[in-house]
């Protein structure tokens, strides 16, 4: 059986019939969400699974699989591996990849990520003016002093701005507002980095950034809430620019008459 990590045990039910990976799935999903198996605990191995489940090794690994593509295990391979109950991270990578996949597939464009920051950043700063923490204040305000740095030295680097919008996610103590704002961020990066970068436009972002710091240090959230909502649809609005920009520079241009 497998080894329990609370008080209440985790028992196999038998398996209905059909697609067999998908009861096996189940049972382990349950038993996660239950916190019979806490995050970072090691599953047992395949053959000793299989044999509990009384289903075959295919079998098994299509059902875990299945729960790595949900984020709810991690899969190691080679020595000192296995499978893992995945933590917080887990459930991160998951959304972030599906936000990702739609991006690629063309479903959902940065437009529409920018569109989501600016109906959700603006509240959660809000909502960060009351509940962060000195230590969120301090995280902060690492970030924003680290930015300051790099603009006077002529670094133009984006690399810190992600995780000032994380930090504000984190002062709000919700960890839905975290993943989802994280989720975000990672699927729009690319899009931000490819788009043009210039002093005065790094100077901006890097002001607004101060500028929702001191706000939330302040206790004013009507005001942070204003420089967010600024802040975010002028980063819309930058890349909007920027796509069709890309967009004009791809299209092949028509040849002059008797050309």
């Amino acid at each position: 059986m497998l080894k329990p990590v609370s008080a209440a045990p985790f028992k196999v039910s038998s398996l209905k019939r059909g697609r067999i990976w998908e009861s096996v799935a189940e049972q382990l999903r349950q038993a996660i969400f239950d916190g019979r198996l806490a995050p970072g605990h090691k599953l047992p191995p395949e053959r000793e699974l299989a044999l509990q489940f009384e289903t075959s090794r295919v079998g098994l690994r299509e059902a875990l699989r299945a729960l790595e593509r949900e984020g709810m295990i991690n899969i190691k391979r080679g020595f000192g591996g296995g499978a893992f109950v995945a933590d917080f991270d887990g459930a991160l990578r998951a959304l972030t990849d599906s936000l990702n996949t739609a991006v690629k597939l063309g479903q959902a464009k940065s437009g529409h990520l920018t569109e989501v920051r600016t109906i959700l950043e603006p509240e959660m700063t809000r909502l960060a003016t009351m509940r962060a923490s000195v230590a969120d204040l301090d995280a902060m305000e690492a970030v924003v002093l680290a930015q300051e740095e790099e603009l006077r030295a002529g670094d133009l680097t984006r690399k810190r701005d992600m995780e000032f919008h994380r930090l504000v996610a984190n002062a709000c103590n919700n960890p839905v507002l975290t993943i989802v704002v994280g989720a975000i961020d990672d699927s729009i990066r690319d899009p931000i980095l490819r788009s043009k970068l210039t002093y005065d436009m790094r100077a901006r972002v890097v002001g607004y950034h101060r500028s929702v710091f001191e706000a939330i240090r302040k206790r004013e959230p009507e005001e942070a809430y204003r420089i967010m909502k600024e802040h975010v649809v002028a980063v819309q609005n930058h890349l909007r620019e920027s796509e069709e920009h890309a967009a004009k520079a791809k299209k092949p241009r028509s040849r002059s008459a008797g050309g």
